[in-house]
């Protein structure tokens, strides 16, 4: 049993990917820089936090997977979150998360 959970802990790390392409994409910054352990610049560190919080909230990944996707520990994860949520007051930005959740959801194949 313990095999299959940590295949599980495996796969969810490169499902984030996807996450990561569309919002480096979106926010026109490199994935390598999103991953990166040096500080980034504002606009890389929010594509970063955006691309976390739609890992967890579409593909249901944990903060401890979350980190480990993005090369960050799981309260950087935690922090993303919170951080994305209370962005969402902003009506320009939470229609892009919007369409970012439904894209994500359907790149996942439904299956988030």
């Amino acid at each position: 049993m313990q095999g299959i959970e940590e295949g599980a802990a495996q796969q969810a790390p490169r499902s984030s990917d996807i996450a990561q392409a569309m919002v480096a994409q979106i926010y026109g910054v490199n994935v390598k820089a999103m991953r990166s352990r040096r500080r980034s610049n504002p606009r890389t560190a929010l594509a970063r936090q955006i691309a976390m919080y739609l890992s967890h909230i579409v593909l249901q990944m944990t903060f401890a997977q979350i980190g480990m996707a993005f090369g960050r520990n799981r309260s950087t994860a935690c922090h993303a979150m919170h951080h994305v949520e209370n962005l969402r007051d902003d009506p320009e930005l939470d229609r892009t998360l919007v369409q970012l959740e439904t894209l994500l959801r359907q790149a996942a194949g439904g299956a988030a």
